[in-house]
């Protein structure tokens, strides 16, 4: 059998430095598909928020309808009272 002829050592290192550069657009094309994953579950989670502080803010508002004491509501749903307050008044503005 004929012996295999020897590759020169510049094919050697153009192969490698081929080879290093397509791992690299590999794990560069995985990492931009994770973050592109990140970014549709953070705006699936911001939509989330908003519908979750929606039903928060209506809660509040049925609250104080009826009757509640404000220290409570404030205490029952984690907002400063300040912030209840802001938004009873600006619920009750717009109801009006």
């Amino acid at each position: 059998m004929a012996q295999p002829d020897k590759v020169p050592d510049a094919v050697v290192q153009l192969r490698s430095a081929r080879a290093k550069l397509d791992s690299i657009k590999t794990e560069l094309k995985e990492a931009r598909d994770e973050q592109a994953q990140l970014e549709t579950k953070i705006n699936d989670l911001l939509a989330q928020q908003r519908e979750a502080r929606k039903e928060r803010n209506d809660a509040v508002l049925a609250a104080d309808a009826a009757k509640i004491p404000r220290l409570t509501i404030s205490k029952e749903v984690g907002m400063q009272r300040s912030n209840v307050y802001k938004l009873l008044d600006s619920g009750n503005t717009s109801d009006s």
